[in-house]
């Protein structure tokens, strides 16, 4: 019967050395799950970057077309100007 509580005893010492080392080994798994995810929120704030560029590219150009229309209309209402000038009794000396 000692023998049999020797075994038990020493079995018991050995699971918890076993678990004991088992949960050694697993304590880098938490640093290599948050190294994960900070390279998947890495990652993400890439995309976004990307996404936030395309929109400011966009607006760019729309603000860059807008503001060719509106040198392009200030050029035809300068040349209209002018033609109805040239065509106006002052420009001929009248």
């Amino acid at each position: 019967m000692l023998d049999f509580l020797k075994g038990i005893g020493s079995g018991l010492s050995n699971g918890l050395t076993n678990l004991n080392n088992s949960v050694g080994n697993w304590d880098n798994l938490g640093g290599l799950i948050g190294g994960a995810g900070a390279l998947y929120s890495a990652y993400q704030q890439q995309r976004n970057a990307k996404k936030q560029m395309d929109l400011q590219k966009d607006a760019f150009n729309f603000n860059k077309m807008l503001t060719q229309r509106e040198i392009d209309r200030q050029n035809r209402a300068d040349d209209d100007l002018y033609q109805a000038f040239r065509n106006s009794s002052y420009y001929r000396g009248a």
